[in-house]
């Protein structure tokens, strides 16, 4: 018999009547895949990406034996789900099988998704950067690789485990299918990740070089400034001289004096200008 509940207090009682000894609580708590094999019932629970707008992950716990099949989730399936595997439900541990193949299948469905999602901001990113964007981005793309991972080792598992509970040889092609799209879905979250860092390692050059650009504009300006601000200053130390209140001072009593002063502060501001001049400054 199949059931799949929305409210963990029912999901957890009918567990008890099947003979679940474990503390389910505890699934709800942990961001793990979780696989446990028991004598007469087996244990996954899986952390997945919502469908509808609610915040956060939705738990996905499922307690499989050969008589019962149960499932807490938000996900619900209908008579349309179950009728392709009409012939595995009547089979021996049919009933686990199918539930588990149906809740897998769904999961990968909300992780690929999932991963649409981040692909499209990915190509935003390329078109306009933004720092915070892409860190989110960057992030969430981690954590969704992670997260595929552990379904690929997950899937694997089951098979290779050969668990009676989810006999994967009763739907070999719908899940080696599974599998490979899994696996797939892995190997771009993968190059998209490798992709995000690139894009990031670019704008982050690009920065850079406006940073460098700008510095050495900055210094330019700065060696501009210290060129005026030296040749201005030549005629300013010969003009303060004159200005200073020493009762002997005899060049101010030589007629030519006047116009030599004069002419020396001009000929230092021009050779002053062509020597920066020649140095680049100006």
């Amino acid at each position: 018999m199949i059931e799949t509940f929305t409210d963990f207090a029912q999901f957890k009682k009918k567990a008890q009547e099947m003979g679940v000894g474990v503390n389910l609580d505890e699934l709800l708590a942990i961001d793990i895949v979780f696989l446990e094999s028991y004598e007469e019932y087996l244990i996954i629970s899986v952390k997945d990406y919502p469908s509808s707008a609610t915040k956060g992950l939705s738990n996905n716990i499922l307690v499989l034996s050969e008589k019962m099949a149960l499932l807490y989730s938000e996900k619900t399936f209908g008579e349309k789900d179950y009728k392709m595997f009409r012939f595995t439900l009547q089979k021996q541990f049919g009933e686990s099988t199918v539930m588990a193949m149906l809740a897998l299948r769904e999961i990968f469905n909300n992780y690929q998704n999932a991963f649409n999602t981040v692909d499209e901001k990915i190509d935003e990113l390329e078109a306009a950067y933004d720092l915070d964007k892409a860190e989110k981005t960057t992030v969430k793309l981690r954590k969704l690789t992670n997260r595929t991972e552990d379904l690929v080792h997950l899937l694997v598992s089951l098979e290779e485990r050969k668990i009676r509970q989810v006999d994967t040889s009763l739907v070999a092609y719908d899940y080696r299918l599974l599998i490979t799209k899994a696996q797939h879905l892995l190997d771009r979250c993968r190059n998209h990740l490798n992709q995000s860092r690139d894009i990031q390692r670019e704008a982050d050059m690009k920065q850079t070089r406006e940073t460098n650009r700008r510095i050495e504009d900055l210094t330019d300006i700065m060696k501009k400034l210290t060129a005026i601000t030296v040749i201005l200053m030549i005629p300013n130390i010969i003009g303060s001289h004159f200005g200073m209140n020493f009762k002997y001072m005899p060049e101010l009593t030589v007629e030519w004096a006047y116009p030599a002063v004069i002419l020396l502060q001009l000929g230092l501001v021009v050779i002053g200008f062509f020597y920066f001049k020649k140095r680049g400054w100006l």
